[in-house]
């Protein structure tokens, strides 16, 4: 594998992560520089922490993305709007935070979304009045998923396919990857032993734990082959030599207090950005380095503006990471969670380099509790810890997965980088957390948090209705699985 990038040093030395953007500013001029503007591809990868062996992931096998790390530049503290899929995705998809937009929930019905505001535009939208072609590649092994959260007639791409592209002009792509979401494939190739895997300590230390875990981690190995499969498509249409290439998640994985929570493990996310060397971006992404700077996912929308020449509108909440036109990083990172099917969370973070500070505006329900029906009915961790629960025989750090949930949540990220160790009642810290209140409470002010704001009736009526809906179809698979885990527990008594 090593071989095969170090062939093509101009070639497999570029990776991007996607987004979404704004209002064109530089129609007449960027069309002008068109011949030597780069393309830009998005990898986005579903439901994807840094589990990957570059990141220190000694279990997994991931070359693919090891060797991009290695000849392109690898992202260290990258974390989305969101921890669950549609929110996030609708903020990348317009360099602004989807509490902006009022476009927060997972999942609204077509009929009850909201339009843009005027001013704003999709990302694909806005590049293609500056003279990019744009494509959602709906080929093996891209999915097409866009999943956002607003109307808009702009929406739509130009291709949804390699052959479609003009030749002599730019493009923007997107491939989307579903293999690290549930449901999990196994990779009989390369199976990962369970007894070898490092669970989260909040997790019981159980094989139904440690197979679901390695289950995940089995998919992850062919989503790296899936990458592969894309840069071979990449380098036999010969694009590799002027494109950007962008990998990241669009949220965290997908296991109980992690997928649709606030925590590192929701919203942390891969990013590993590639550049070929006969580019001059080359010399903003050096190879085989590393950075820590604190990104929202956002940045990789308004980053993807500057790469195509274009001005970052006013209203977009992105940072440009790097290039000419780099601006500052942020001290801090914003997040948030809603509506998520029948649970409504309402939580709302803010995290600097060392703290997390969550405030979780409904509380009083368990992390595990807070599980939709079609979570029950994948998740087998979601039924190990329920019974074990009930039965007494959690530890104090698992057991707070079944305990109501607090009203703020403050964790030293340093010293604690699972978030196990709540200090919000911790006189010792007093001061950190209320600074960290008041930077929550100026961003929710600045940014014009619909979140808080009471939801319609259609809107509720909607979730209300699609719980009693997805309770009724998952039931009897929520059913067996748990029948399965309580089994499984029996064997190993």
């Amino acid at each position: 594998m090593e071989n095969k990038f170090s062939v093509f040093p101009a070639k497999r030395i570029f990776l991007i992560s996607g987004i979404t953007f704004f209002i064109p500013l530089c129609l007449v001029s960027c069309r002008e520089k068109e011949s030597n503007r780069p393309n830009i591809l998005w990898i986005i990868a579903e439901d994807l922490s840094p589990d990957i062996g570059c990141y220190g992931n000694t279990i997994v096998k991931t070359p693919v993305l090891d060797a991009m790390a290695r000849t392109g530049v690898r992202f260290t503290n990258v974390f989305t709007a969101a921890p669950a899929c549609t929110p996030s995705r609708t903020a990348l998809a317009s360099g602004m935070y989807q509490t902006s937009l009022n476009a927060h929930h997972q999942r609204y019905p077509e009929e009850l979304k909201n339009k843009l505001p005027e001013n704003v535009l999709p990302m694909n939208e806005i590049l293609r009045r500056n003279g990019y072609q744009t494509a959602n590649i709906r080929e093996n092994p891209g999915t097409g998923k866009t999943d956002w959260s607003f109307k808009s007639e702009f929406s739509g791409y130009d291709h949804s396919r390699w052959d479609d592209f003009t030749q002599n002009q730019p493009f923007f792509a997107v491939v989307n990857l579903r293999l690290t979401h549930r449901p999990f494939e196994h990779d009989t190739i390369n199976p990962i032993d369970p007894g070898r895997v490092s669970l989260p300590p909040y997790y019981p230390d159980h094989i139904v734990a440690r197979k679901d875990w390695a289950h995940y981690l089995e998919s992850v190995q062919l989503m790296d082959s899936e990458v592969d499969m894309v840069l071979d498509k990449m380098e036999e249409k010969g694009y590799l030599n002027n494109t950007i290439v962008f990998f990241f998640g669009d949220n965290g994985r997908p296991f109980t207090r992690a997928k649709t929570y606030l925590y590192d493990s929701g919203l942390k996310v891969p990013l590993i950005v590639l550049c070929p060397e006969n580019l001059e971006w080359n010399k903003y992404l050096p190879k085989g380095t590393v950075n820590d700077r604190l990104i929202n996912a956002i940045d990789i929308t308004a980053t993807t503006l500057s790469i195509a020449g274009v001005p970052k509108p006013e209203y977009m909440q992105g940072r440009v990471m790097f290039g000419p036109d780099e601006e500052p990083p942020g001290e801090y990172i914003y997040s948030a969670m809603d509506r998520m099917g029948e649970i409504f969370f309402r939580s709302r973070t803010v995290r600097s380099d060392r703290f997390r500070y969550i405030r979780n505006f409904h509380y009083g329900f368990s992390v595990n509790a807070a599980s939709t029906a079609n979570w029950k009915a994948t998740n087998p961790i979601f039924h190990l810890i329920e019974i074990l629960g009930e039965q007494g025989q959690l530890d104090p750090v698992q057991k707070k997965l079944v305990l109501p949930l607090p009203q703020e949540e403050l964790y030293d990220i340093l010293k604690d980088p699972f978030e196990l160790v709540n200090l919000s009642a911790n006189p010792a810290y007093s001061q950190e957390l209320e600074r960290m209140r008041r930077q929550l409470e100026a961003w929710q002010e600045e940014v014009k948090d619909y979140g808080m704001m009471e939801d319609s009736p259609e809107v509720k009526k909607y979730f209300l209705d699609y719980g009693i809906e997805s309770e009724a179809l998952n039931s009897p698979a929520a059913k067996k699985l748990r029948e399965d885990v309580l089994l499984d527990l029996k064997k190993s008594n």
